[in-house]
């Protein structure tokens, strides 16, 4: 089985310009950023642009957010009798986000603490799916839990199709070392497909990965403004080195990224949601505090532009 290098799901990052340009680099597939499965089910209109998907990226999950599996199921029934999950590989059920505005609804990683809940959750999904449906799961709610083995085994019995892990607790949020134990012996109980989920920074970091046994890793953080890092572990899984990244390519990345993202979003928003990924982009830079701080201050994208001409590269 081909192991594979994904983006993590991250609100906010991983939208469709950053996974047209992670694409680019060699990641192997994504999901959309969180949708809300109650507000699919009320119609709201902005919830549409989270599901836009470009033909130039690869396979692409919808990751849904919510705690009702009777609105789940019927959402899902909907999308799949209307087409709406054609141009998705799979519909992701998200059970480990710790966002407080997302846990206190009782979605996320709050139906850690809910096992019938999230059961329901995902027998539904999988009867109303026309699609696969995969499960995004930390290893526990609190410090020292680990309801993630136990959602692990639910999710196999219940015809999930795949599992991510990530070996934090939801107390943790994304401080200190992620638990590739915990991520190993889940792997090690199930036969569905287990993505291990934290800390993946290197290319090298992918040996300890597979030393666990799992299908495939998602990076999330390590990939922010440095999406080059899927090119490097696939040249890794070949054997062979990684390409030097110059300045002037991460300068045409940046821009690249900031016109997708303006045409999808509109000037203003495109400009704004840039501003995160740009920290990313220039951390290394000469001067690299100075920079961000100036260009954090533009507001067009012709300001920005110039800007990033502007910079000297070898």
């Amino acid at each position: 089985m081909k192991f594979t290098i994904a983006l993590a799901p991250m609100a906010g990052y991983t939208d469709l310009s950053f996974r047209r340009i992670a694409s680019r680099y060699g990641m192997d597939y994504a999901t959309t950023e969180m949708v809300s499965v109650k507000a699919l089910y009320y119609g709201d209109k902005k919830t549409k642009r989270l599901m836009a998907v470009a033909e130039d990226e690869a396979p692409v999950g919808l990751q849904l957010f919510g705690e009702d599996p009777a609105i789940l199921e019927q959402v899902l029934a909907d999308l799949s009798e209307s087409g709406g999950l054609d141009a998705f590989a799979f519909v992701d059920l998200n059970m480990g986000c710790p966002a407080p505005k997302i846990v206190k609804t009782g979605a996320g990683s709050a139906l850690m603490r809910d096992l019938p809940r999230a059961k329901a959750m995902m027998e539904a999904a999988v009867k109303a799916s026309s699609v696969p449906v995969t499960v995004k799961v930390r290893k526990g709610f609190l410090e020292g839990e680990t309801q993630g083995f136990e959602i692990a085994k639910i999710a196999q019995d219940a015809g999930i199709s795949a599992l991510t892990v990530h070996g934090r607790s939801r107390e943790a949020y994304y401080s200190g070392l992620a638990d590739w134990d915990f991520i190993g012996r889940v792997s090690n109980a199930v036969t569905i497909p287990v993505i291990g989920n934290g800390d993946i920074a290197r290319a090298e970091d992918i040996a300890h990965a597979r030393d666990y046994g799992v299908a495939g890793v998602a990076i999330g953080r390590g990939v922010i403004g440095n999406p080059f890092l899927f090119r490097d572990c696939k040249r890794f899984l070949l054997g062979e080195d990684p390409l030097p990244i110059s300045d002037a390519e991460i300068l045409r990345v940046a821009k690249t990224h900031l016109a997708w993202s303006v045409a999808q979003k509109g000037e203003r928003l495109g400009v704004v949601e840039m501003r995160k990924h740009f920290i990313g982009y220039l951390k290394g830079f000469p001067g690299a505090k100075k920079l961000r701080a100036e260009i954090l201050s533009l507001a067009t994208e012709a300001e920005i532009l110039k800007f990033l001409d502007a910079i000297p590269v070898e």
